[in-house]
């Protein structure tokens, strides 16, 4: 009786849950624009029909949709298992690769993509973006002309491929596509901002800080032009107006890195206690990076904190054991604090050792000259050197 009234409900229902087909479902999942009710339907199809390849390949991209990449990636992975030929399986799973991350296999992919279809112009696209990612930018260039082929260049192409150029030292490229994209209308914070990157490149100091001004008047929240017009103004020697720029860097963005080089400036000035304030905040933010240890322990030698200086500096050596500069730095605290002339001859010679160059810096007063005064007339400290 049971099993007659479970016939007479399909009969009744033909397409209720117990009579629909993989194929059904599946249709009715490709239409689904909920991508959670999406993958509920494509479960319930890949457990009617495990070889759907498409099942897989539709449920990927509704976990992609929500940013599970990791289970969109497995998805993409089981549709190239089951249909290895079919080139946009590899290019759907390097787009996937590429929202993680992981660059160098959406490059495999795409590059296997390629060769199942070589007249497919997306697969040299997405490869050359990916390639840049991996700043591998000769082989980005070559895609994005493989993509290109003698098509005419859209603004927003142009003004994508132009940090390609940069990155590589080809600045006149760059200021060709540059030129492309004003002609077409472009007059964004980015265009501006790329341009002042070639007038850098070029040496041309002052067109790059009207470029980056230009930048962050079209985009006050612009940080990459503030910290480009601020190392500008710094060659300059313009320190005010670096320091207020990285100023507004930090109030953007308060990174270890951008507190560090603001304390640069600070040194620069000789306000060397609020440079030490500013490498205080960059080890705050990232106490395992050695940098700001070593500055702030030559800052603290201008304060002659002696103490604290050696205690940064041999923290900073304890992080990163091969840069020589703090063993410099060290040295000079043993020097200027003690007349310890045993244990800076010790110090300087472990800089050499690690290929520590800059040695007219240790008899300039305007450089480390300051800190071996009377040690650096010596002939024993000559010996030491240039040994």
């Amino acid at each position: 009786m049971r099993t007659f009234i479970l016939i007479m409900c399909c009969m009744l229902f033909p397409f209720s849950v117990c009579a629909q087909t993989a194929a059904q479902l599946f249709a009715q999942a490709k239409t689904e624009p909920d991508p959670h009710a999406q993958i509920k339907l494509l479960n319930r199809v890949i457990a009617k029909a495990p070889k759907m390849a498409d099942a897989y390949h539709y449920r990927g991209d509704a976990y992609r949709s929500l940013g599970r990449h990791k289970q969109a990636a497995d998805d993409y992975t089981h549709t190239i298992n089951l249909r290895p030929k079919d080139p946009f399986r590899y290019y759907a799973r390097a787009l996937v690769y590429m929202d993680m991350g992981r660059n160098a296999q959406a490059v495999s992919d795409l590059t296997r993509a390629a060769k199942l279809k070589p007249s497919y112009r997306n697969f040299y696209l997405a490869r050359a973006r990916a390639n840049a990612a991996l700043n591998k930018y000769n082989e980005a260039i070559a895609d994005y002309k493989k993509y290109l082929g003698k098509r005419k260049i859209s603004a927003d192409l142009a003004l994508e491929i132009t940090p390609v150029y940069v990155k590589s030292y080809r600045y006149a490229d760059a200021q060709r596509l540059l030129n492309t994209a004003i002609t077409q209308g472009k007059d964004n914070a980015d265009v501006h901002f790329w341009q002042g990157r070639v007038f850098s490149g070029l040496g041309k100091t002052d067109e790059a800080v009207s470029a980056y001004s230009k930048a962050v008047n079209r985009d006050n929240s612009y940080a990459q032009a503030y910290l480009f017009r601020a190392a500008a103004f710094k060659d300059m020697e313009d320190y005010p107006a670096a320091l207020e720029d990285f100023s507004k860097l930090i109030e953007l963005q308060p990174e270890a890195s951008y507190y560090n080089r603001r304390g640069l400036v600070y040194e620069e000035m000789g306000q060397f206690r609020q440079a030490a304030e500013d490498y205080s905040r960059a080890i705050e933010l990232n106490p395992k990076w050695a940098i700001p240890y070593n500055n702030r322990g030559f800052a603290k030698m201008h304060l002659k904190d002696w103490n604290g200086a050696k205690e940064d500096l041999e923290t900073a050596i304890k992080l990163d054991g091969t840069a020589p500069t703090p063993y410099i730095n060290l040295a000079g605290v043993y020097w200027l604090s003690k007349k310890d002339r045993k244990n800076a001859y010790q110090n300087v010679d472990k800089a050499l050792r690690l290929n520590f160059r800059n040695i007219e810096s240790l008899f300039d007063e305007d450089q480390k000259g300051w800190m071996f005064k009377g040690l650096n007339q010596t002939s024993g400290f000559r010996a030491l050197l240039y040994k």
